[in-house]
């Protein structure tokens, strides 16, 4: 085979490749990201959800990161480089973000000060600390100053970067419970700060603004 056959044959066969990867993922990409010593599994029940209403594999992902050693600002460059390895994976030019609690936060660094507006169409916040929360003197990391009433952080964000927020009046990690409102916010009763992922009316409102 000549080289000029040989380079069209591996055009056409990536370009079907990514034209399959995009059909395979018929939904917009959603990224889960976690809060504060959280992780991945948490999302398990929403996720199934999803499924169970039609989100194919290919549209769903866990972001995963060492909020316990890291700045946020930090952990929102990662952001940035994963959902654009999701882009480049799927297809989509841009995916959707539902974040609980700390991960809120490093959620709204990313779209405002990594350019993640242009990569991200909605953002559904649960139990986030918008304005800060108490229990975070009681923990000393990077994260942990930076959830801290008034920090630096919170006022670099000043209320940006927000979307939709989830919040609960029996939420005991984050204090006062009105301080996971921004965005439009949607109350969803008295639950504890970790049990609102679990919930169904919580997958309700995720599912209705994303």
């Amino acid at each position: 085979m000549s080289k000029k056959l040989l380079l069209t044959f591996l055009a056409v066969v990536l370009s079907g490749i990514s034209l399959q990867s995009y059909a395979a993922c018929s939904k917009q990409p959603i990224v889960f990201v976690h809060g504060y010593a959280g992780f991945n599994l948490q999302w398990n029940t929403m996720s199934n959800r999803f499924k169970n209403d039609g989100w194919p594999d290919c549209a769903l992902y866990k972001f995963s990161y060492s909020s316990l050693t890291k700045s946020n600002k930090t952990s929102a460059t990662e952001l940035r480089d994963y959902v654009n390895w999701v882009k480049g994976r799927t297809g989509w030019s841009k995916v959707n973000l539902v974040a609980h609690s700390n991960g809120g936060l490093v959620s709204r660094w990313y779209r405002v000060f990594r350019n993640g507006y242009a990569s991200n169409d909605d953002l559904v916040t649960i139990g986030t600390p918008h304005k800060g929360t108490s229990w975070a003197y009681a923990c000393f990391s990077p994260a942990c100053f930076e959830m801290r009433y008034n920090s630096s952080f919170q006022q670099d964000l000043n209320g940006r970067g927000c979307d939709t927020s989830i919040w609960s009046s029996g939420d005991e990690i984050i204090n006062p419970d009105s301080s996971a409102k921004c965005g439009t916010s949607h109350h969803v009763g008295w639950w504890e700060h970790n049990i609102m992922l679990e919930l169904k009316s919580t997958y309700n409102i995720v599912k209705g603004n994303i």
